[in-house]
């Protein structure tokens, strides 16, 4: 549908050379309004005499015609520029008075026709549609006062006899009543035109305070972005630092863990895993990895317990050695507990702690001395 009454090119381009041929600089919308019409009325008029006028002319050719055509076409495109100029006023007063002129020099020239006195309502006409609605009365008290003057110039004996005043009497009427319904109508349209307007500039008034909110929002976003983008990048740096101190934690774990628990070969065939202090579930994981891997290293078939330095073992701990024992008995080691002082041998015996599977002896120089003499 839309396509069917779409402008071809070369609509479209006359469209806008006629848009740019009645632009009036003016900044009311209604004086444009104005504007436009007066400069399309008076060139209009100007092609129109040009046209016609100068074959009418050429017709009947004489000095008095061409003079006339050629003062018409320069009051009507004076008229015209001063519109496209923006003195929209100066330009209608002009085409009013100069149809006013014509109206009653017809009178006054052929005073037995009185019906060129009715050319006085295209005056009140054109105030109509080139002037604001109040100065429409100004153009009614100027036509009605050059009906008078005519009535006044011509005698009393051709104003009988050719109904002058009778003429006169309903032009007067008719001008007022145009005159009224011009002026409504001009009326209805201003205000029209200036509640547009009005609305216009609120419409203008909110897209601009929305595109300041726009603006505004636009910048805290990218602000908050920025602070987003801050912090995510803090985050990241402090996970990136957690994950360091982990990895150093985990590190000095390991290096703990293999401190508390370390594995010394003494011989070809014999390992040492001395303990100190106290003896959890973490250390006895490690103790039975590192006892395993270095049997499988070392090829040794004597493992050597020393608890000398651990003051506390419970049920749990001795668990956790005869575990470790049977896992070397399995990998073809023996292993002996070496270093258990006397509270210790109370507290495994008061606990009922077994210890199955496991040599014991009193010191390490005694757990070393049945691997020596074997040797």
């Amino acid at each position: 549908m839309r396509s069917a009454v779409a402008l071809s090119p070369e609509g479209f381009a006359m469209r806008r050379l006629i848009a740019a041929f009645t632009h009036v600089n003016a900044r009311s919308p209604d004086k444009r309004r104005r504007g436009r019409i007066l400069v399309t009325i008076c060139f209009g008029v100007v092609a129109l005499l040009l046209s016609v006028g100068m074959g009418l002319t050429l017709m009947q050719p004489s000095v008095g015609r061409f003079v006339n055509l050629g003062l018409a076409v320069l009051v009507f495109t004076v008229a015209g520029v001063l519109g496209r100029k923006g003195f929209v006023g100066v330009g209608a007063y002009v085409l009013i008075v100069v149809s006013i002129i014509g109206a009653i020099s017809g009178v006054i020239l052929n005073p037995t026709s009185p019906f060129n006195t009715f050319y006085l309502i295209v005056s009140v006409l054109l105030a109509s549609v080139l002037l604001p609605p109040r100065q429409i009365w100004i153009v009614l008290g100027v036509c009605l006062a050059a009906l008078a003057g005519v009535v006044t110039v011509v005698p009393p004996e051709i104003r009988a006899a050719s109904r002058l005043n009778l003429a006169a009497a309903n032009l007067t009427v008719l001008l007022i009543v145009s005159a009224f319904i011009s002026f409504i109508g001009s009326q209805s349209l201003s205000e029209a035109l200036a509640a547009a307007d009005d609305a216009r500039q609120r419409a203008e008034e909110a897209n601009r305070q929305l595109e300041i909110a726009n603006a505004t929002l636009e910048s805290r976003v990218e602000e908050r972005t920025a602070e987003l983008r801050r912090l995510t990048d803090e985050q990241q740096a402090a996970l990136a630092r957690l994950e360091e101190s982990l990895e150093a934690q985990q590190r000095l774990n390991q290096m703990i863990a293999e401190l508390a628990a370390p594995v010394i070969p003494v011989t070809d065939d014999t390992l040492i895993i001395p303990l100190i202090g106290n003896i959890d579930s973490a250390r006895v994981y490690h103790l039975l990895n590192s006892a395993l891997q270095s049997i499988e290293q070392t090829r040794a078939r004597t493992l050597i317990i020393d608890i000398t330095g651990v003051a506390v073992i419970d049920s749990h701990v001795a668990a956790a050695l005869v575990q470790v024992a049977e896992a070397a008995r399995l990998m073809g080691a023996e292993t002996i507990l070496a270093g258990i002082r006397p509270e210790v041998a109370q507290t495994l015996i008061g606990l009922g702690a077994s210890l199955a599977g496991l040599r014991t002896a009193a010191t390490l120089q005694a757990a070393l001395k049945p691997s020596r003499n074997g040797r």
